[in-house]
């Protein structure tokens, strides 16, 4: 007995697929916390950095799935949405691995060049932006994508606290349409232009293709 595909049943469902995608997107932003973790982790004042190391430890060994059960049942009583849940439950984890991502790439800038910065004159956020952060995004940019992409793909668990992203929007089609080939085939190739976009993404930042500067601040 052959199959016949049939994708107009998903393609009549496809606004549904639109705003999971949306969401999909929008619960995958959360990479910003992790770069303020990493830059604590790697600043001089060693209360900040235990307690940015404390915080990454105790971040990324709890798996992700119980960061979402933690905010949508541990804190219940908080009445939290199911998408914010979602949202803050892959902020902090994602931002676990984004910190150790950064702290590694300021650490690869020799610290001599932020000594001669703050020599000069230049304060100390100054002294990240314009000397620091250029080099480290040039260093980190490829490590950076490959985690946006894996972040992207570990949003499809909010479906499991009711979250209508992506997965969650081909579960309802699929159990409408009974139409599961077609839906499920939709949905990752959806899955995978919208990965190889956020990664080319990622290494379009200002910087991320910029060679290393050539003419560096003496090591002091």
């Amino acid at each position: 007995m052959t199959y016949h595909f049939d994708f107009a049943p998903i393609w009549a469902h496809r606004d549904l697929l639109i705003a999971g995608l949306a969401r999909t997107v929008a619960v995958s932003a959360a990479l910003l916390l992790g770069i303020v973790v990493g830059t604590l982790a790697a600043a001089r004042r060693r209360l900040w950095r235990f307690a940015a190391t404390g915080a990454v430890e105790m971040t990324r060994n709890v798996p992700l799935l119980i960061h979402m059960y933690l905010w949508y049942v541990g804190l219940a009583f908080l009445r939290l949405p199911p998408f914010l849940c979602a949202v803050l439950g892959l902020a902090i984890y994602s931002a676990a691995y984004v910190a150790e991502i950064v702290r590694a790439g300021i650490a690869a800038v020799p610290h001599g060049q932020s000594e001669s910065a703050l020599a000069l004159g230049l304060t100390r956020f100054r002294t990240l932006r314009f000397i620091v952060y250029p080099q480290a995004l040039r260093i980190v940019a490829p490590s950076l994508a490959s985690l946006f992409s894996q972040l992207i793909k570990d949003s499809s668990l909010a479906s499991v606290i009711t979250v209508s992203e992506l997965s969650f929007a081909a579960s309802a089609i699929e159990s409408d349409t009974f139409r599961s080939f077609e839906i499920y085939i939709t949905v990752a190739l959806i899955y995978l232009m919208l990965v190889m976009a956020a990664s080319r993404l990622v290494l379009l930042l200002p910087g991320a293709h910029r060679p290393l500067l050539r003419v560096r601040f003496a090591d002091a």
